[in-house]
């Protein structure tokens, strides 16, 4: 399957894009891609006939999904969530332990 560099590019940002909160647009999509109005809809028709992504909804499908996965896009990482923890006290032992008693001589005890 031949897919040119431009109909790439939408791919793996439509990927990145996908879980985000903004909505994803023709415009917005020119925009982050650096190409002049109109010229992504040929990228767009592309993907659709090669059946990747929904045309109507901006969406990749399951085939595109992993098509996208199997050129590179990765999802952008989240920062990780540090988790305070409590500085752990050593463990005091209250039971009172007698190996012998105070009469007894010690004796090694196997």
């Amino acid at each position: 399957m031949q897919i040119s560099a431009l109909a790439q590019r939408l791919l793996h940002l439509v990927f990145s894009l996908s879980s985000s909160s903004v909505a994803l647009t023709r415009p917005r999509l020119e925009q982050r891609l650096s190409v002049p109005a109109g010229s992504l809809n040929g990228a767009l028709r592309e993907l659709h006939g090669l059946g990747l992504l929904d045309e109507q909804r901006l969406r990749l499908t399951l085939a595109g999904l992993a098509c996208a996965v199997g050129l590179g896009a990765r999802q952008p990482k989240r920062a990780a969530r540090r988790v305070a923890r409590k500085a752990q006290q050593p463990r005091q032992l209250h039971a009172p332990i007698a190996l012998f008693s105070e009469r007894e001589m010690p004796r090694a005890v196997a």
